[in-house]
C-alpha cells in the first residue's frame, strides 16, 4: 500500500475531519478588546454635560429673548444671597472681630452689583434698602446711595410695543406731537412729553400739553419673579440670622404691585384731588394735575397714563425758590401740612415724598406765593380708622405727655421699647416723656465694645422689640418713612419749617374730627371732659414752647451767621445720632435721605 501523501494546507482550507470548535477558533476574527469601564463613564458624562449645557444655553436665550431675563434675574439674585448667607455665617464670629467692617464691604458690594445689573423693579427695592440705609454700616449707605438717581431709559421701539400692546396704537395716531426721547427716566416707567389733538381732552383745545407716562415693557415680565426673589430672600434672612423680617415682605410686595398699575394711579390721582377739595386749608395751595382718561377721549391704560403737564422746579430747588422770590418756610409750610392732611385727617397717604414729587411753581392767582405740585401717585396706602385715630391719639399723647397712654399703645402694637425710645422714634427727636432711672455712681462703667459686640447687642435688641411682629401695624412702614423723607426736605432747605409742630397741630385735627367729635359733657362725663380739656391746654402750651425753641434757633442762625449748632433740623439730627449711638451702639448718617 503506497504511503500517504500529506498535502499542504491552503489558505483558507481545512481538511473534512477538521474539529468544528478548532474551524471556529481558526475562521473568527479575535474580538476586539473590552472598553475599559472608566471611559464609557467618561463618554457617558461628556453626553450629558452637553445636553445640559445645550438646554442651558436655549433656555437662557429664549429667557433673554422672550423674558426679559426674569429666571436669570432670579438666579443671579439666589446665588449672590446664598454667597453673602454664607460669608456671613461664617465669618460673623468674635475670633474675626477685627474684620467686620471688610465682611459688610463685601456683601455690600454684591448687593450693589445685583441692583445695578438687574435694573428694573430692584431699583425700587434698593431705595427701600437705601431708606433704611441710614441705621445700616457705612458700606451699605455707599452702596444704595445712588439707587435715587435717575434710572436708565428704553428705547422708544420699545415705546411702541407698549402702546401696540395695551392700546392698540400708536403715539403718532393718538397725540399730535409726541417726542421720542424721554424727559424723565426712573425705575419702572419714564414720561414723554406730547401734544392732545384738538378733539381730546374734554375742552378742544389745540395744542394742550401733556405728560404720558408709559411702564417699561420689562417690567411686566419681570415683576413676579422680582417679587418672589425678594420674597425667598426675607424669608431665607429670617431663617438663618433669627431676626423677624419676613413680616414685611408680603405687605411691600402687594404695594409694589399695586404702583406698577397706571389704572391705579389715575384712580389715585383723582381721589387726591377730590379729598383736596375738600380741605379748605390747601385745595388752593396744592394742585394735583389733572389725568386724561376715557371720559376725556383719551386712551390710557395699565402701563399708559396721560397727565396734564405742570411745570415746577424740584422741592429742594432752593436757588430757583429763590429766583422766583418764593418764601423757603411757606413751600415747607405747605409740603409738610400736605403730608399731615394725608396722614391725620383723610387717612390717604401719598408714600413717596421726595422732593421730585412735590414741584413747586408761582401760585397762579396769588402773587409770591408758592404752591405745591403733586406728582406721582402710584404708591398710596390706605390708613384702617381704628389705626388712624390711635395715631392722632399716640401724636397728641406725645405733646400733652400721658405716659399711660404711649405705653399702652406702643403695647398694642408690639412694640418693645421704653417711653421714651418710642417717643423720639415718632417725632424723629429726642424726647423724654417719662424720666428715667439715674446711673448709680458706684454703678461701674460699661468697658468699650467691638464692632462685633455692638452689632450682637443691636441684634438682641431688634429681636426683642419685634418679637411681637404680627401686632406692628404694617402702615408704620411706609408712615415712617414719610416723616423721614419730610424731615430732610426741611433739613435741605435749611430748617425754615417748625416740622414737629406742624404736623402735632395736624395730628390734633385729626383727633378732634375723629375721636371727639361726640365728645361732649354728656357723652364722656364730667372726669373724661375736664381731662379733654386739659389736655388741650397742655397741648397748646407745649408746641407754643417748642416753637420758641424753633424760632430761638432760626434768630441764632440768623443774626450770628455760622451757627455752629447748625439749622434746627441738623441740631436735631445730631440728637438722634447721639441717643442711636448711647442706644444700640450704631452710627446714623441720614446723608441718604438728602437728595
Amino acid at each position: 500500500m503506497p504511503p500517504r501523501i500529506q498535502r499542504p494546507l491552503q489558505a483558507g482550507h481545512l481538511p473534512v475531519s477538521a474539529h468544528p470548535r478548532l474551524v471556529r477558533r481558526l475562521t473568527t476574527s479575535p474580538p476586539p478588546p473590552p472598553a475599559g469601564p472608566a471611559r464609557s463613564r467618561a463618554a457617558r458624562w461628556v453626553r450629558r454635560t452637553a445636553v445640559v449645557v445645550g438646554i442651558g444655553a436655549a433656555g437662557y436665550v429664549y429667557d433673554k429673548q422672550f423674558n426679559y431675563s426674569a429666571v436669570t434675574r432670579s438666579l443671579r439674585t439666589g446665588w449672590i444671597g446664598l454667597v453673602c448667607t454664607l460669608d456671613y455665617k461664617i465669618n460673623f464670629s468674635p475670633k474675626n472681630a477685627d474684620k467686620i467692617d471688610a465682611l459688610h464691604e463685601r456683601v455690600a458690594k454684591r448687593l450693589r452689583y445685583v441692583i445695578d445689573t438687574n435694573q428694573g423693579l430692584y431699583l425700587k427695592l434698593g431705595q427701600a434698602l437705601g431708606l433704611q440705609a441710614a441705621l445700616l454700616p457705612k458700606p451699605y449707605r455707599e452702596a444704595f446711595g445712588h439707587v435715587f438717581d435717575r434710572a436708565p431709559s428704553v428705547p422708544y421701539a420699545l415705546v411702541l410695543d407698549v402702546f401696540r400692546s395695551d392700546l392698540g396704537t400708536t403715539p403718532d395716531e393718538l397725540f399730535a406731537a409726541f417726542s421720542h426721547e424721554p424727559l424723565a427716566s426712573a425705575s419702572i416707567a419714564q414720561v414723554h412729553k406730547a401734544v392732545l389733538r384738538s378733539e381730546v381732552g374734554g375742552e378742544g383745545e389745540q395744542g394742550r400739553v401733556v405728560a404720558v407716562k408709559v411702564q417699561k415693557p420689562a417690567i411686566r415680565a419681570q415683576m413676579d419673579w422680582d417679587l418672589w426673589s425678594y420674597r425667598s430672600l426675607m424669608w431665607l434672612a429670617q431663617r438663618i440670622f433669627d431676626l423677624p423680617m419676613y413680616f414685611v415682605a408680603e405687605y411691600v410686595s402687594s404695594q409694589m404691585r399695586l404702583e406698577t398699575s397706571f389704572t391705579h394711579e389715575a384712580d389715585n390721582a383723582r381721589r387726591c384731588a377730590e379729598l383736596l377739595a375738600r380741605t379748605p386749608q390747601l385745595k388752593d395751595d396744592v394742585y394735583v394735575p389733572r389725568v386724561f382718561g376715557e371720559a376725556e377721549g383719551c386712551k390710557g391704560g395699565e402701563r399708559v397714563m396721560v397727565m396734564e403737564w405742570v411745570d415746577g422746579c424740584r422741592l429742594n430747588d432752593r436757588e430757583q425758590l429763590e429766583k422766583w422770590g418764593l418764601s423757603l418756610r411757606e413751600c415747607m409750610d405747605i409740603a409738610i401740612s400736605l403730608n399731615s392732611a394725608m396722614t391725620f385727617s383723610w387717612g390717604f397717604v401719598h408714600c413717596d415724598p421726595h422732593p421730585g414729587n412735590y414741584l413747586v411753581r408761582p401760585h397762579p392767582t396769588k402773587k409770591g406765593k408758592p404752591q405745591i405740585v403733586l406728582i406721582d401717585h402710584g404708591l398710596y396706602i390706605d390708613l384702617p380708622q381704628t389705626f388712624r385715630e390711635e395715631y392722632c391719639t399716640l401724636w397728641r399723647s406725645l405733646f400733652v405727655l400721658d405716659v399711660p397712654k404711649i405705653e399702652s399703645i406702643a403695647h398694642k402694637w408690639g412694640i418693645a421699647l421704653d417711653a421714651n425710645m418710642f417717643a423720639s422714634a415718632i417725632l424723629l427727636r429726642p424726647s423724654q416723656v417719662k424720666k428715667a432711672a439715674k446711673r448709680r455712681n458706684d454703678e461701674a462703667a460699661e468697658p468699650e465694645k467691638t464692632a462685633y459686640e455692638h452689632q450682637v447687642e443691636l441684634k438682641r435688641r431688634l429681636k426683642t422689640m419685634l418679637e411681637n411682629e404680627q401686632l406692628i401695624p404694617r402702615e408704620l412702614i411706609f408712615l415712617s418713612r414719610c416723616q423721614r423723607m419730610m424731615q430732610a426736605n426741611n433739613q435741605l432747605l435749611g430748617s425754615p419749617s417748625s416740622r414737629v409742630n406742624l404736623t402735632a397741630k395736624w395730628a390734633s385735627i385729626g383727633y378732634t374730627s375723629s375721636l371727639t367729635g361726640a365728645r361732649d359733657l354728656r357723652t364722656v362725663g364730667l372726669r373724661t371732659w375736664l381731662r379733654d380739656r386739659l389736655d388741650a391746654v397742655v397741648f397748646r402750651l407745649t408746641v407754643g414752647v417748642v416753637d420758641l425753641a424753633f424760632w430761638a434757633t432760626q434768630i441764632k442762625q440768623c443774626y450770628f451767621g455760622s451757627v455752629r449748632d447748625g439749622n434746627w433740623e441738623d441740631k436735631l439730627q445730631r440728637q438722634m445720632e447721639e441717643l442711636a449711638r448711647e442706644e444700640f451702639g450704631i452710627e446714623i448718617d441720614d446723608t441718604v435721605f438728602l437728595g
